[in-house]
């Protein structure tokens, strides 16, 4: 099926609709992490509500990840076959309802199966996201909007950890899941009128590529995109899960002042990725087909993360608070440059999404451990020095990876159906 010329991204390139969606798709990733932020801040008074020991709250705080983490790459392939319209509305509406179920939630069972169930609804946002950008911008501004698209990570834990924040002080944690849900509601129902349905139709060729995952194991190209992706991962949910505990020990701030400085540093991060994406774009423009010029773009951002290396050696809180700033942008430039690398190198466009979950499989894999063994390292040494020295080197590794190993584009020569 072709898209009629009314509703292709193409001819609509510079229109109303291309940056209505993107928007609509970068607030999608905001609302998504500022729900995730929201149980952070609510965990106090869900402890005591519920009469959790620490372990159990353990398992509140990574309840989501198990069943986000399995789906990844089911909700991708699903992604491919229904189309961004359609999967947008049922994951945003899936992960709404889980905040209302949370909400409901008199056990703890039925508190944690609200959570699986939102990890459910959020599997496929970060596919979904790079899908969206790639198919509504031009390949000259494919690494930005991606950057764009992963700045709504740090946007919504700032803005979700300070709104969720007032909303439980004033009106306990069950009404600030609910008008967070609403706002999910909210949204599917201006994707639903703002996507068109032809084009969510569309995007696919008639001729779809059956998807298979050995011809991606065995392109080198694709492991360096996984290399870096596991890599600058396991930095991201470092950041997610310790900032807070980071800034508390570092600079002496109490919760409050640790929470403020969170969201200092969140913003901070914003400003440095759309920066760090614009020039990226600006380097990359003049060989915008060119899969070469975006892996080294890649991995310069990667380089720049590793300034966390020099962090134990920083005594000054501006500088400190400089340098994690720094980093945790280029956490999400890097991120959203790494993807658009993925979308440049692969032939055959109809499998992006799966492409994407696939990746998003082995680096989510890999970020769930960050936290669990930032907490050994701290349990033996009683500081954040070696975490830093980890996470610099191996993020140094990501950046040789994605520069040395994609050498061609990444082709499938999968069986087609039609």
């Amino acid at each position: 099926m072709i898209l009629s010329s009314s509703l292709s991204p193409d001819s609509e390139c510079m229109g109303w609709r291309r940056i209505a969606i993107c928007a609509a798709t970068i607030t999608m990733c905001v609302i998504c992490y500022g729900d995730r932020a929201a149980l952070s801040v609510a965990l106090p008074d869900i402890v005591r509500d519920f009469d959790l020991n620490p372990s159990q709250a353990g398992w509140v705080l990574s309840s989501f990840l198990w069943s986000y983490f399995f789906l990844n790459l089911p909700s991708s392939l699903l992604l491919d076959r229904l189309g961004p319209r359609l999967v947008g509305i049922l994951a945003v509406g899936v992960w709404s309802a889980a905040m209302v179920q949370g909400s409901l939630a008199l056990t703890l069972p039925a508190f944690l199966l609200s959570r699986v169930v939102l990890g459910a609804g959020e599997a496929p946002t970060f596919a979904l996201g790079a899908k969206v950008m790639r198919l509504w911008s031009s390949p000259r501004q494919r690494g930005l909007m991606m950057t764009l698209f992963t700045s709504g990570i740090s946007i919504g834990l700032a803005s979700g950890a300070i709104i969720a924040g007032y909303m439980v002080a004033h009106n306990g944690w069950r009404t600030a899941f609910d008008v967070l849900a609403g706002v999910g509601f909210v949204w599917c129902l201006v994707w639903y009128f703002l996507y068109p349905a032809q084009a969510a139709k569309g995007h696919a060729p008639l001729n779809r590529t059956r998807f298979s995952v050995a011809p991606f194991f065995a392109s080198r190209s694709f492991w360096g995109v996984v290399v870096a992706q596991c890599c600058v991962n396991y930095a991201n949910f470092l950041m997610m899960s310790w900032l807070p505990v980071i800034l508390r020990q570092r600079m002496n701030l109490s919760v409050f002042d640790a929470s403020v400085h969170t969201a200092y540093c969140y913003a901070g991060a914003v400003v440095i990725s759309l920066v760090a994406g614009r020039i990226g774009e600006s380097l990359h423009s003049s060989h915008a087909h060119d899969p070469a010029r975006r892996k080294r773009v890649v991995a310069l951002y990667l380089s720049m993360v590793a300034t966390l290396g020099v962090l134990p050696f920083i005594q000054s809180v501006p500088f400190s608070m400089a340098c994690l700033v720094l980093s945790m942008g280029f956490v999400t430039a890097g991120s959203g440059a790494n993807m658009a690398l993925l979308a440049d190198l692969l032939v055959e466009q109809d499998a992006l999404g799966a492409a994407n979950g696939l990746v998003l499989t082995f680096s989510n894999g890999t970020g769930i451990l960050a936290p669990v063994i930032t907490g050994y390292i701290l349990q033996f040494t009683g500081s954040f020095e070696y975490v830093f020295y980890m996470v610099a080197a191996l993020v140094l590794v990501g950046a040789g990876a994605v520069l040395t190993l994609p050498r061609s584009s990444i082709k499938l020569h999968a069986v087609a159906k039609g």
